[in-house]
């Protein structure tokens, strides 16, 4: 089992393989030592669903993107239901 270290922020978290590339592509000073949700703090990102720092402009448009609106959808069940049909 591979040994992780602990966070020298939060004390709490690990700093994963994930955390250290990240770290890195931040261009952070220093050795990595900082879990991937103290390094989100400190750049103001937001860690998404796959584990990547995301910048939260680019998460809300892709949320907006994957969001489909009940007009487009029709004759869906609850909406039938609802309808009484």
């Amino acid at each position: 089992m591979k040994q992780f270290t602990l966070c020298t922020r939060c004390k709490f978290r690990y700093v994963t393989p994930r955390a250290k590339e990240s770290f890195k592509q931040e261009k952070m000073a220093g050795e990595a030592l900082l879990c991937l949700h103290c390094i989100a703090e400190l750049t103001g990102k937001i860690v998404d669903q796959s584990g990547s720092l995301v910048d939260p402009h680019e998460l809300e448009q892709s949320k907006r993107q994957q969001h489909i609106p009940r007009s487009s959808i029709e004759g869906c069940r609850p909406c039938m239901k609802k309808r009484g049909q």
